[in-house]
């Protein structure tokens, strides 16, 4: 007698296997927006940067930029 009549035990059931849903697509999007965006920010960065160096500071009373 080790059964219980009309009681249901929690996850009894089998569970359905989860898969990419629109919230993982948008994301997934998102970060390679993110991605693509530092890389185009990284690139104009190095154009104006002393020496092609993206996080080198112009000085003040000397600012060049780089030519093609």
């Amino acid at each position: 007698m080790n059964q219980q009549f009309g009681m249901q035990m929690p996850g009894g059931r089998a569970r359905r296997q989860s898969g990419v849903d629109v919230y993982t697509g948008l994301l997934f999007a998102a970060c390679v927006a993110l991605l693509t965006a530092c890389a185009f920010a990284w690139v104009q960065g190095s154009k104006i940067g002393p020496d092609g160096n993206a996080f080198g500071v112009q000085d003040t009373n000397r600012i060049t930029l780089q030519s093609r």
